[in-house]
């Protein structure tokens, strides 16, 4: 029998490598291997700062619902933004169930309360204990990354954002990400049945574009369409054809002088 380790290495002289095994995609035991060993050490997206605009404000948000199902809480006192557990920790009841403003957070089972950066603050019956209350007894905080007004969190504790998107920031960081505005009228939103994984690597593929993007095609010059390979991210760089539209790149940019079109990042394993 091939060795499992065997199986889902791929060599990095891209000249010999090969896929990983059709068992990464299709292993059931495998997939709940992943969201263990993969998603819940991963950065993931959970909202933008204007969820969070004023002080007291409070959002629940579920990290990567029907997978992890994480129940989280953004949450922002007088000076700075907390992603907490969502989950109070006497008997495990969600705390907020609804976006809101408040001083402090109370769970409506059995009163316990923390302020907004986590913490305990009181527990109703429970002044004459002993050896309470604990760090035990804080809500779980957990990591929290903002790229422009975009926020990241991760499950693990020791996660660094700087591997994940330190390059998106030196490639990115002239853009002015803060005045950017989501537009849903230029958004489409798909339902694919397929492996999170071959979804990801038809992402990160190339290939396709002369065959499937016909319009993107015209404007690039995909001979000279390019991957970079980083830590936990890679970037696809899309070079202008003459004549079309481009970035006004300025000097300190590293492609200042490239005609770029595109900047396409992946930040592993989104």
């Amino acid at each position: 029998m091939q060795d499992n380790n065997a199986r889902f290495q791929v060599d990095t002289d891209i000249s010999v490598a090969r896929t990983l095994h059709t068992d990464f995609y299709t292993d059931p035991v495998l997939f709940e291997v992943s969201r263990e060993k993969i998603f819940s050490k991963s950065w993931q997206y959970i909202g933008d700062r204007n969820l969070v605009s004023h002080p007291g404000s409070c959002y629940p948000y579920t990290l990567l619902a029907d997978f992890l199902d994480e129940p989280l809480l953004l949450t922002r006192d007088e000076a700075q933004l907390y992603c907490l557990s969502n989950v109070c920790t006497h008997r495990g009841t969600t705390l907020v169930g609804e976006a809101c403003r408040t001083a402090h957070l109370r769970c409506r089972y059995h009163g316990r309360q923390f302020r907004l950066d986590g913490q305990f603050l009181s527990m109703p019956e429970f002044k004459e204990v002993k050896n309470f209350p604990t760090g035990a007894d804080d809500l779980t905080r957990l990591p929290l990354h903002s790229w422009g007004p975009w926020l990241f969190t991760s499950l693990d504790s020791k996660a660094r954002p700087e591997k994940y998107f330190r390059e998106m920031g030196e490639r990115l960081g002239w853009l002015p990400l803060d005045a950017f505005v989501f537009k849903p009228e230029f958004s489409a939103e798909y339902t694919v049945k397929a492996h999170w994984a071959l979804y990801c690597e038809n992402y990160l593929e190339g290939f396709h574009i002369p065959f499937v993007h016909a319009g993107l095609n015209a404007v690039i010059d995909f001979g000279n369409y390019t991957t970079e390979l980083f830590a936990a991210s890679n970037l696809q760089l899309g070079i202008a054809k003459p004549g079309e539209e481009i970035f006004e790149l300025p000097v300190s940019s590293p492609d200042y002088g490239k005609r770029v079109a595109a900047y396409y990042f992946f930040v592993f394993p989104n």
